[in-house]
């Protein structure tokens, strides 16, 4: 309050100061334009009746510095000038003053440098034999003015600002003083008459927040000894959105400030949800919502409460909600992928059945018929492996499996698509065994070097590398020389149905499932999987497993760990 009064009032002084100098310097700019406006045209009017010779011997005594003289010929041309030479100046039967005093016999100007901050007047008679003789002054603009006199004004604005600044605290010391004095502990006393109403109005707030306090905290006790040892989040609040209590729990799901109780909801926690849901709760509606915090799912209710406030509590919903997402994405990735396939067989048989297709290309569409229909069981064949594969299907023929063997066979399967892209293969490493589920391994080799070859350029290249290392894990790198695969992209492309280029994948016949089998085969035996690439010069895909190959429960619990 000392701060307000004090500031309030120095401002206005300032502000004042400032209003009066600015005036000031107005009124006198005024008063010297139309005393020099005057001067110009006396002078110059004494000259209205006379010829050149006459006004150039007058005029020869004039200094620059009082008045500058000019005369001009008619067609504009300086004849005579007391600050210049004539010769150097420009023609003048345009400049206003000037071709004003040619036609009506007087003209006046004025020209503002804006650089200078000076103003320039000028007033112009035509003589008896029709020269003009134009008379001007150089003074100080408005703006200059005002920046010639701002030094003396801050001097006047500091001097003044000082001296109400100890007024204003003397005086505003003064006025809180008695105010700063009440004591509210004890009985209140006005210190003024008209705060009077406002010291009882106190007064009876502070009666009614103590017994506020005292119920708060009886109940507080009661809530406490139920919430300490409660896994659950669960937090009380009162009719107005205060906090009354809350367990460690909630405290450290919400990240609330601690301590939180006494604080509005929207104040320790800051999330606008889950307080509107508080509003609508302590307005007599339960509510329910889903939220995120730190990257765990909860489910949090939020219910009015029989004497008043509500209860909000937070349950951890994360494996569950994780579940959904994965089985609703799965359903919804599934059907648009069964779509396609399903939708050119529909269009093919439909031309065949109606008869819009000639002879010689019925072939043609039996032909892609039977292409989408190969698609569309590859798809089902991917889909049904990928979810024995997430619930761990497999682990009971687990053997011991050669890898360079099983990669052999993969190449030999594959020769004919690489031959068709020109695409040579190698494979290098020794024989290396680990125990796995051997046709889970040919399927991984499969994916791997099928992606390799489908996604090369021509005339490209195939490296499979199967190498021990020292703490006797095995990798094995499937490389090409291919396309590559934008760094934006590479921490997706083992997601179910992503493809980096559509339009490309399905031409190959892609399902969009390869690398996401990958990844869980490379799971479900203990193992890693990662990539490098880059675009325009190839990828490497590499999947390290364990000396034993050992196995974990599935792949699905793997990729939520």
């Amino acid at each position: 309050m000392n701060r307000r009064i004090l500031t309030g009032m120095l401002l206005l002084t300032v502000i004042a100061l400032i209003l009066i100098s600015t005036a000031v310097c107005f009124v006198f700019y005024g008063s010297f334009s139309d005393a020099t406006r005057s001067e110009l045209r006396g002078w110059a009017d004494v000259f209205r009746r006379a010829d050149t010779a006459t006004a150039l011997k007058e005029i020869e005594g004039v200094r620059p510095e009082d008045m500058r003289v000019t005369l001009v010929s008619p067609d504009g041309t300086v004849k005579y000038d007391n600050a210049a030479s004539p010769g150097a100046m420009d023609n003048h039967a345009r400049r206003e003053e000037v071709a004003e005093a040619l036609t009506t016999g007087t003209g006046e100007s004025r020209r503002l440098s804006g650089t200078l901050g000076e103003e320039t007047y000028y007033y112009a008679v035509r003589l008896a034999d029709g020269n003009v003789l134009r008379a001007a002054k150089t003074r100080s603009s408005v703006w200059g003015m005002f920046s010639g006199s701002l030094p003396a004004v801050a001097l006047v604005i500091l001097i003044v600002f000082a001296i109400g600044y100890f007024m204003a605290k003397n005086l505003t010391r003064r006025i809180v003083d008695p105010i700063n004095s009440v004591d509210l502990e004890h009985g209140l006393s006005s210190p003024y008459d008209e705060m009077a109403p406002f010291i009882r109005t106190i007064e009876k707030q502070r009666e009614q927040i103590a017994e506020q306090i005292n119920a708060l905290q009886r109940r507080a006790d009661t809530i406490n000894a139920i919430m300490d040892n409660m896994r659950e989040g669960i937090i009380f609040v009162d009719e107005k959105g205060v906090i009354i209590s809350l367990n460690s729990s909630a405290g450290a799901i919400l990240s609330a400030d601690n301590p939180a109780e006494g604080k509005s909801v929207l104040e320790a926690v800051r999330d606008m949800d889950l307080v509107k849901s508080v509003r609508e709760a302590l307005s007599g509606s339960r509510g329910e919502i889903v939220k995120e915090y730190d990257g765990r799912t909860y489910r949090v209710f939020i219910s009015p409460a029989s004497e008043g406030g509500a209860i909000i509590l937070l349950l951890d919903v994360t494996e569950k909600s994780m579940g959904e997402k994965l089985r609703r994405e799965f359903s919804a990735n599934v059907s648009h992928e069964l779509k396609t396939p399903l939708t050119s067989i529909y269009g093919y048989a439909e031309m065949l059945v109606s008869g819009m297709v000639a002879k010689d290309d019925e072939h043609k569409l039996l032909r892609k018929i039977k292409d989408e229909a190969q698609r569309m069981n590859t798809l089902i064949q991917d889909i049904i492996l990928v979810s024995r594969l997430d619930e761990g299907g497999g682990g009971d023929a687990f053997e011991n499996v050669d890898l360079r063997a099983t990669a052999s066979e993969v190449i030999e399967a594959l020769s004919l698509s690489a031959a068709d892209g020109r695409i040579s293969v190698r494979l290098a490493g020794d024989s290396a065994c680990i125990r796995a589920d051997r046709s889970m391994m040919y399927e991984l080799f499969y994916n791997l070097i099928d992606n390799a070859i489908k996604y090369n350029i021509p005339n490209g290249k195939v490296n499979v590398d199967i190498c021990r290392a020292d703490d006797g894990q095995i990798s094995v790198a499937v490389s090409d020389t291919g396309i590559g695969i934008p760094k934006e992209s590479q921490a997706r492309v083992f997601e179910r149905f992503y493809r980096v280029d559509k339009s490309r994948s399905k031409k190959k016949g892609g399902t969009g499932l390869g690398l996401a089998i990958v990844k869980h085969i490379v799971l479900l035996h203990g193992g890693q999987v990662s990539i490098e690439s880059r675009e325009g010069e190839g990828t490497t895909m590499t999947a390290t497993f364990p000396s034993g190959g050992q196995t974990l429960p599935s792949a699905r619990q793997q990729s939520e760990k």
